[in-house]
């Protein structure tokens, strides 16, 4: 994982992310989280954590490879 990444673990907000902020992250996997995505993952953990600037790790670009549902 990326030492600058502070988002709360993945499996924590992943599964109750909406299907546009899921759409969001697939389309670029390797740039930076847009403010409204963080705002819904604070607001899925109940977190201040997820601030801008983040960007996903290698484990959660991983577990998000691994989570592809069909209806996506």
């Amino acid at each position: 994982m990326d030492s600058t990444n502070t988002l709360p673990p993945i499996e924590r907000w992943w599964p109750e992310l909406s299907i546009e902020a899921k759409h969001s992250l697939k389309e670029d996997l390797h740039g930076e989280i847009s403010e409204s995505v963080l705002k819904e993952i604070a607001s899925l953990t109940n977190s201040d954590a997820a601030t801008a600037p983040q960007r996903l790790g290698d484990d959660e670009r991983d577990y998000i490879a691994t989570q592809t549902e069909i209806v996506d």
